[in-house]
């Protein structure tokens, strides 16, 4: 920065909407080419165009366009991956060539599907998804995915009014779509519910009272410690040194440096482990982890490979911003595998087998696992896909998991239900499903989303702007009686609660007796700053 620019750094300065059109707030005016669909997650209108005499766009047409003057489209959600719909009459060619979800024709040897689900549902093996469907596809097992259940290219449409996948079509389309949220609870049973999480975390975190079990829920909360419950430990990579001078915006760079520098800190930045990134995305971090394998500035590509893991396919690869650095080259040395983290059974990936030219035995090579910011239940998924991969007979060295979005953890997939059991009123005996606690956990996880709400500003010309959940001006507005701030106390506890439990089991059965929660990086950086990093003490390379 120079001398005379007394600007606030791009890191400090408060977030704004510029990437957002004031005009979609407002509904279309006749005349008007765009969508009538208001998308209220969003607080504004579909800016998608329509098709002459529709009032919605071919997304929101599966919404009832009583005002179109052209015979009615029928549009289905499409099997492969629901959250997109397609054309009816066009969906049979959909399955068969364009759909990116497509499934491949033949389905590689580390497919197993909803191996690393911790606890399935009664009558899984033996029902049928007439009889089960809704609850397999709100835990989204593999029961309820097209692409594992359905043959590529196979119409999995009968008929004009039901499917394989989603049964019954009759009834309007958009319903299909519409993900089931648990019902608000009144302010009791938010009460009831929330009081012994918080007293779990407080205990582990050791900021419990002496009086903890006679004193108020609200008293409670005012001992919740947001970034202060953990340790601090902000770690920097060199790899990424050239790169942070270049972005404008750092807050990626300085996650992914925290995160490289911690695994070199552990040891971890060793050749003689394969590295395998979950929830790659476009590989950016991997890209850093190989040039902190390879420093200098002429990179080898002879050591230190990295296996991409993430169930869609990126178009737009990330390359390392390097003039001399060979784009095709690095992305070479990188095996990506397109799957779903619940269906990966690590034992059967070629890259990780090597085999004993004297005895012919089959032996897997030791493995680093991270992640920067692993959503919900993918981070419980790949712990498990960790351990069945010890369980196999290999080793996992260490690993460095950036935690993030517990409001999409699913029941089925929480890793330790004996510890949620701790704190809930209906609890798991012996490891079975258990609906009541289901329905508790369901609702803790959406408490989990007040951690990081932050509330609306006002509108300009005072009008009150309509508020998201979360985020009223009065406080007693919101069904759970409480403020914001004991909101945001609150869903802190509730996500320190689930870690907890999964560092536990991290200790216990991946036998990491030294990981720990860290707080990688600042809350201004990213509010969801906390990772899991452990190591084992002895791992013996084949």
């Amino acid at each position: 920065m120079s001398g005379g620019d007394n600007r606030e750094p791009l890191n400090k300065r408060p977030r704004t909407n510029r990437g957002k059109s004031n005009h979609l707030v407002k509904a279309p005016v006749d005349g008007e080419n765009r969508c009538h669909f208001f998308v209220a997650a969003k607080g504004r209108f579909c800016p998608l165009t329509i098709k002459i005499g529709s009032k919605y766009c071919g997304e929101h047409m599966v919404v009832c366009d009583s005002g179109s003057t052209e015979p009615a489209t029928r549009r289905v959600p499409c099997p492969y991956d629901p959250s997109h719909s397609v054309d009816f009459n066009k969906l049979k060619r959909h399955m068969e060539a364009l759909c990116n979800s497509r499934p491949p024709a033949i389905r590689p040897a580390f497919t197993n599907p909803d191996c690393n689900v911790t606890l399935l549902p009664p009558g899984y093996a033996e029902k049928s998804f007439d009889e089960c469907g809704q609850l397999w596809s709100s835990e989204a097992l593999a029961k309820a995915d097209a692409r594992l259940m359905v043959k590529p290219g196979e119409h999995v449409y009968l008929g004009a009014t039901s499917s394989k996948v989603f049964g019954d079509l009759s009834s309007s389309s958009h319903e299909l779509l519409a993900r089931a949220k648990p019902e608000p609870l009144d302010e009791a049973t938010v009460r009831r519910l929330l009081r012994p999480v918080v007293t779990a975390y407080l205990q582990a975190t050791l900021l419990a009272p002496e009086n903890i079990e006679s004193a108020a829920l609200d008293d409670l909360l005012e001992l919740v410690r947001p970034s202060e419950d953990f340790p601090v430990d902000i770690c920097t990579h060199s790899a990424l040194e050239k790169r942070s001078h270049v972005k404008t915006n750092p807050k990626h760079v300085l996650q992914q440096s925290s995160l490289i520098g911690h695994l070199g800190k552990r040891g971890l930045l060793d050749k003689q482990y394969v590295f395998i990134e979950f929830g790659a995305g476009k590989g950016e971090l991997s890209v850093y982890v190989h040039a902190a394998l390879n420093p200098g500035p002429e990179r080898s590509d002879n050591g230190g490979s990295i296996i991409l893991v993430d169930r869609k396919n990126f178009r737009q690869k990330y390359s390392i911003d390097d003039q001399n650095s060979k784009a095709e080259s690095l992305q070479q040395r990188f095996e990506r595998i397109y799957i779903d983290i619940r269906d990966l059974d690590l034992s059967k990936i070629p890259e990780l087998q090597t085999v004993d030219p004297a005895t012919g035995a089959t032996h897997l090579r030791p493995i680093v696992a991270y992640s920067k910011h692993l959503c919900g239940a993918a981070t419980d998924l790949t712990i498990k896909c960790l351990e069945r991969y010890q369980q196999a007979g290999g080793s996992v060295a260490g690993v460095a998991i950036a935690l993030c979005c517990h409001q999409v953890c699913k029941y089925s997939m929480y890793i330790d239900h004996a510890h949620l059991s701790t704190a809930t009123t209906h609890g798991s005996i012996a490891g079975e499903w258990c609906d009541s606690q289901r329905a508790e956990f369901q609702h803790l996880t959406t408490m989990s989303s007040w951690a990081i709400n932050t509330p609306a500003p006002s509108q300009p010309n005072g009008d009150q702007q309509q508020q998201r959940d979360g985020e009223e001006a009065d406080p007693g507005a919101h069904y759970s009686g409480l403020s914001f701030d004991q909101r945001m106390r609150a869903g802190h506890a509730v996500k320190r609660f689930l870690d907890i439990g999964r560092l536990a089991f991290v200790r216990h059965k991946l036998g990491m007796k030294d990981a720990g929660l860290v707080y990688y990086t600042t809350r201004s950086t990213s509010p969801e700053n906390l990772a899991l990093l452990g190591t084992t003490t002895t791992i013996t390379a084949p």
